[in-house]
């Protein structure tokens, strides 16, 4: 049944699997990594409001991380086929790959990536390396993100 569900939902909403919708200016990779290395508050307003613009909607459930060694989440799913939820990664140091469905995608620095929610997706980081990553979700409009 969520099968069904799901390509009536994206049938409806258009929501690509996955998709590189924009890039960010060096600064606010800066400033993502200050808010987790420098603990630097302050500039996390300049950054929701960055990517808010860069999307053109807002975000919501926004985290900042960082990671010392490899690692690989349980896979995940979204059964609320109501609302066009995208999950948003964007990557200020390292680097980390996203496997939506039977693909994987890159993660790569400064990409804002982004992962339609009805998909069965998982994030691995194979490396040991440091990585910082900005996690958010936001509601997807076929009018505004179809052509970006």
């Amino acid at each position: 049944m969520s099968k069904i569900a799901k390509v009536q939902a994206n049938k409806k909403h258009n929501v690509p699997d996955f998709k590189v919708i924009g890039s960010v200016i060096p600064d606010i990779i800066k400033k993502i990594n200050g808010i987790v290395i420098e603990k630097k508050k302050n500039d996390v307003i300049d950054v929701i409001d960055y990517i808010n613009n860069r999307i053109q909607t807002k975000i919501t459930n926004i985290s900042v991380d960082t990671w010392d060694e490899a690692f690989e989440t349980d896979w995940k799913r979204s059964g609320d086929y109501s609302t066009p939820t995208c999950a948003v990664f964007l990557v200020s140091k390292g680097s980390a790959l996203v496997h939506v469905e039977k693909k994987q995608y890159e993660l790569s620095t400064g990409k804002i990536c982004i992962v339609n929610e009805w998909c069965t997706h998982k994030l691995v980081n194979t490396s040991s390396a440091p990585l910082t990553m900005l996690l958010a979700q936001f509601t997807w409009d076929s009018t505004i993100h179809e052509n970006n």
